[in-house]
């Protein structure tokens, strides 16, 4: 009796840890994480403006990339930019049109940036002339060194898109001065 009960608690055991993992992936596969993702915060320079910068993210299930977007959004700042820091679900996102610089990213997973990102870059319409960067957070160091794997991984345009990304990054772990040196070129 004693053994059938130890079985029974056993798959009972594995059948929560099967549907827990099942939860997870679901919520990774179906980027949950984005519809969170409807902030909005403006930030003005010290003095006159030299542009208005877009910064729009998806917060991802670790909060990397909010953290990367709120340090891009204040070196941008700091620059003299009027940067509008919006979660990728909010409806500022859409509009472009009154931005010298696009900024967007989010969270890598599997191999893929979010599926929130993917679908931006690919419905996003650009003023001629504006510059666009894409960033995104993850564990793989290998891509962050590899600029065509990175571009892979990051923006995965169709091969009819017009858009050109001006500025690329991947961060593995919290590095300032790496995301500093992307909005420098983002900026130049």
């Amino acid at each position: 009796m004693k053994i059938k009960n130890l079985l029974k608690t056993v798959g009972i055991g594995l059948i929560l840890i099967i549907v827990a993992i099942f939860a997870f992936m679901g919520a990774i596969i179906f980027d949950v994480a984005s519809y969170t993702a409807t902030g909005s915060q403006t930030l003005e320079p010290n003095g006159t403006a030299v542009g208005n910068a877009l910064v729009v993210y998806d917060p991802g299930l670790s909060g990397a990339s909010t953290n990367a977007a709120n340090i891009i959004a204040s070196t941008l700042q700091s620059k003299g930019f009027r940067v509008d820091l919006v979660g990728i679900r909010n409806s500022k996102a859409t509009n472009t049109s009154n931005y010298r610089l696009v900024i967007v990213g989010g969270p890598v997973y599997a191999g893929k940036v979010a599926s929130s990102v993917q679908e931006y870059l690919k419905n996003l319409n650009l003023t001629p002339g504006t510059r666009i960067g894409v960033f995104v957070t993850g564990q793989d160091p290998d891509s962050a060194n590899d600029y065509n794997l990175l571009l892979k991984e990051a923006a995965p345009l169709p091969e009819n898109s017009t858009l050109s990304i001006n500025a690329l990054m991947k961060i593995v772990k919290n590095d300032n001065d790496k995301i500093i040196a992307f909005v420098n070129t983002i900026t130049a």
